[in-house]
């Protein structure tokens, strides 16, 4: 990302760090961090349990396909479910690489703000958020750096682009989703909004407990509420 695009960003993305003056060592200090004991793979699987799963299907090039018997919920990009027809909401993604070494990092975490020490802006050291006991069990370990990109394929969107054109774009698409009965759109891309995983997590399992208890006047909701946990 050029520094003329960085210029561009919302002031609203500086909210979600803090600056403080302590010996605090994690970004945030938010009462559970971490990723789930059995992994976000095992997570989804039982999320999912008894649940049909349809495969390798494009739902907007099939939506014909489809009839819901009471609410659609819709947590892709958009712009993509129109077509893009008002135009292309900017994404950004990361492209992530592998490395095995024969030693262990010092955290699980280091970030790189300053581009001049290399493009990537954090390094992963995934010995350190395993289970203890299986650490033991294996030799060396796994740093992932990631590099910020612009994806051209929805499959690889991950955050959005919060600037006033694409502020303004996305207004006007969601206007018209508000008009479709029995449509919910949201999650990270529908919304159009940064969420940690933990944010995007606490709305999704409050909308389906409401949905579940039928409190129908959120079923047109086009956003969810954004919860801190």
């Amino acid at each position: 990302m050029g520094s003329s695009s960085r210029a561009q960003l919302s002031a609203q993305l500086a909210r979600r760090f803090d600056v403080r003056e302590d010996e605090e060592p994690r970004l945030v200090r938010r009462r559970y961090q971490g990723i789930p004991d059995i992994g976000y793979a095992s997570f989804m699987q039982k999320m999912l349990e008894r649940i049909p799963v349809k495969l390798n299907c494009d739902y907007l090039r099939s939506r014909d396909r489809f009839r819901a018997n009471r609410l659609t919920v819709f947590t892709g990009s958009l712009d993509e479910f129109y077509g893009n027809d008002l135009g292309r909401l900017k994404y950004r993604g990361q492209r992530r690489h592998h490395e095995f070494l024969p030693a262990v990092e010092p955290c699980a975490q280091i970030n790189n703000p300053d581009p001049t020490n290399g493009p990537h802006i954090r390094t992963l050291e995934w010995k350190h958020i395993m289970p203890v006991d299986a650490t033991r069990r294996v030799r060396g370990t796994v740093l992932t750096r990631e590099v910020t990109v612009t994806p051209q394929d929805a499959n690889d969107f991950e955050y959005p682009f919060p600037d006033e054109a694409n502020r303004r774009l996305y207004q006007a698409f969601r206007k018209r989703a508000a008009a479709i009965p029995n449509l919910l759109v949201t999650g990270r891309l529908g919304e159009y909004k940064y969420y940690d995983m933990d944010q995007a997590i606490a709305p999704a399992l409050l909308l389906a407990r409401r949905i579940l208890n039928g409190e129908n006047r959120f079923l047109t909701m086009v956003h969810s509420p954004q919860l801190a946990v």
